[in-house]
């Protein structure tokens, strides 16, 4: 009936107290008939009916081979889980065990129902691996309200075409036969540029084929066979730019050192305490030689996030597995080129304790 089966749905059971905890076994009577007490506990309380909707979790099915989940039936909203691909929903690995475990999802593997503890050694693999820590992170993140979503590398934008590319362009398809690309192609320069250099070629081989008319008109010049006259007395001024500038026969820079402007700087450099910079700036993960990677962006719930175009995350998170050391300033200024918001630092520790530390760089 239905109070019986709202009566299952809401039962509490209370696991009777064992009093004192006992630090060492003596095999006595009171420990044995204690143990008993708690294994029956234990058996009433995974022995009670349960009542779960039939309808009320989405089925999936784990695909081995691409280590997704394929979801072959929705329940409820799907806008911050799984990508599309070719009309169908995937979910990630770390997705499909987050709504295994809130009760959302049903999970199929070869046509048997999975459970939370098959999934575990399925999903993330038996061996020790970087699977687990994401998932640990994911789960800890979604739980705490952020839309917690894969990282994605700041797209760039293609550069503005010019009319300088569409005229090599134009020209390499004509003289090289190369192809133009797309996007100048695309451009609205192209079309005018093209229209120009044909109405120049055309203008080009008319003019060779008309025979020009030449007209030839006296010249009336006529040259000074004269010779020059020697001066009576040679001059002593300096021929060149450089004997001008410096008459003493040293040169400009040593000329220059002379000058009062000189010996002040020269003692003032002198009390500079230079550093030199060992550091360089890296844009591109293959420049990289880092070991730090964005694992996972987050969003803000009430800032309407869209999963077909989202905007700007709030944070960029970094994953670090136990026993690795916290990045220190070079690592985080060679990462900074690929971050699109500030970066929020998360360590795992052997306990499996999430601690997460923000980074700002000015």
């Amino acid at each position: 009936s239905a109070e019986e089966l709202i009566t299952h749905r809401h039962f509490e059971f209370e696991a009777p107290s064992g009093g004192l905890k006992r630090t060492q076994n003596d095999g006595s009577a009171a420990e044995l008939e204690e143990l008993q007490r708690a294994q029956d506990s234990l058996r009433a309380q995974l022995s009670v009916p349960r009542i779960e909707r039939l309808g009320g979790r989405a089925l999936a099915m784990w695909d081995e081979k691409q280590q997704v989940a394929e979801v072959m039936r929705k329940d409820g909203k799907f806008e911050n889980f799984g990508y599309s691909d070719q009309g169908k929903l995937y979910l990630e690995y770390y997705e499909a065990l987050f709504l295994l475990e809130v009760g959302r999802l049903q999970l199929e593997y070869y046509g048997c129902v999975v459970s939370i503890e098959q999934a575990y050694v399925l999903l993330l693999g038996e061996l020790e691996n970087e699977k687990f820590e994401h998932y640990l992170v994911y789960s800890a993140l979604s739980r705490a309200g952020y839309i917690v979503v894969r990282h994605q590398s700041p797209r760039v934008a293609p550069p503005a075409v010019t009319r300088e590319d569409c005229i090599w362009a134009f020209l390499k398809a004509r003289v090289e036969n190369q192809p133009v690309p797309d996007h100048i192609r695309d451009s609205p320069h192209y079309t005018l540029i093209e229209k120009r250099m044909e109405d120049t070629k055309e203008l080009i081989v008319c003019q060779k084929a008309k025979a020009p008319t030449v007209i030839e008109e006296p010249i009336d010049f006529h040259f000074d066979t004269r010779k020059r006259k020697t001066p009576a007395e040679p001059s002593n001024e300096q021929e060149t730019k450089r004997g001008k500038l410096c008459p003493t026969g040293r040169s400009l820079v040593d000329q220059l050192k002379t000058q009062a402007p000189y010996a002040r700087f020269e003692e003032l450099f002198k009390k500079f305490d230079i550093v030199e910079l060992r550091g360089q700036d890296f844009t591109t993960e293959e420049s990289m030689d880092c070991p730090l990677k964005i694992s996972f962006d987050l969003h803000l719930h009430n800032e309407g996030f869209k999963k077909s175009s989202p905007k700007a995350p709030a944070f960029n998170v970094i994953i670090l597995p136990p026993r690795s050391a916290f990045p220190h300033h070079n690592q985080i200024s060679k990462i900074q080129g690929l971050r699109t918001a500030p970066l929020l630092v998360v360590s795992v520790s052997e306990s499996k304790q999430i601690h997460a530390f923000l980074y700002y760089i000015s």
